[in-house]
């Protein structure tokens, strides 16, 4: 079995291996033999994040495949056959809480575990778009296609957390214009409700694309200010469901 405090603190990122599952995550009785990761908080008045990891069955995979210490980043592998586990999750019908089983998969996942601005963050990456060994790799398939295209265009691209922001085309500025009318003003991007929300001062949604300015606002990242009409995109990360104000899957928690 791989150190993998080891490999994390060769990163510069503060990491706990846990013995026994982690009741921050929420799990039933049934968890003892799944991979969980979360992150999670210590001290009172000064709060320090860490990651804290269970590693599961013996026969698990869990292991570190590339380090960097400059930009505090990891990308961990894990394989574990599919098992099937379950997580507490609050019923609006019932008023009550609820089991829901869920499986593991059997398929290797790959996290990318780093620091991020202000805070730590776990970001799992898409396992359809070819081979991810590397931080630099993982870096190029959470970017989109179109952000790829954009950057060769123009320097002017910026990003805060999962989404990136695009200067808007001659034709784009033209739409907005067009439909002034119905901008929003201090909206969620990307909508939903659950998790902490990166909010913009002005927002437009049209032909099911957002297109903001002004201050771009996270409790996690330091304010963006747009100067212009910029295009939203999100990275292509592998997408999670939500669980109160923790998101679950695959035994490992996200806090955005």
């Amino acid at each position: 079995m791989q150190d993998l405090e080891l490999w994390f603190e060769k990163a510069r990122l503060p990491i706990k291996v846990e013995k026994k599952p982690l009741q921050s995550v929420r799990m039933s009785v049934n968890n003892q033999d799944i991979f969980q990761m979360s992150i999670d908080t210590k001290g009172k008045k000064n709060k320090r994040e860490y990651f804290r990891v269970f590693h599961g069955h013996e026969n698990n995979n869990v292991r570190v495949i590339d380090a960097n210490s400059g930009n505090q980043q990891v990308i961990l592998w894990v394989s574990e056959p599919e098992r099937e586990y379950s997580i507490r999750q609050w019923s609006r019908e019932k008023n009550d809480w609820i089991y829901v089983k869920q499986k593991s998969p059997g398929y290797i996942r790959k996290y990318l575990c780093g620091f991020d601005e202000k805070h730590l963050f776990i970001a799992e990456l898409p396992n359809n778009l070819g081979a991810v060994n590397k931080i630099k790799d993982a870096h190029r398939i959470l970017k989109p296609d179109y952000v790829s295209k954009k950057e060769k265009i123009t320097g002017r691209i910026k990003r805060q957390g999962e989404w990136f922001f695009i200067p808007v085309s001659h034709e784009e500025q033209r739409i907005i214009e067009t439909n002034i009318n119905f901008i929003e003003k201090k909206d969620r991007i990307g909508g939903g409700w659950r998790g902490n929300a990166h909010i913009a001062d002005k927002l437009l949604r049209i032909r099911e694309k957002e297109f903001v300015t002004g201050k771009i606002s996270h409790i996690e990242h330091s304010t963006l200010k747009l100067h212009g009409w910029f295009r939203v995109e999100r990275n292509v990360e592998a997408r999670i469901t939500g669980t109160q104000s923790a998101y679950i899957s695959n035994g490992v928690k996200w806090v955005d």
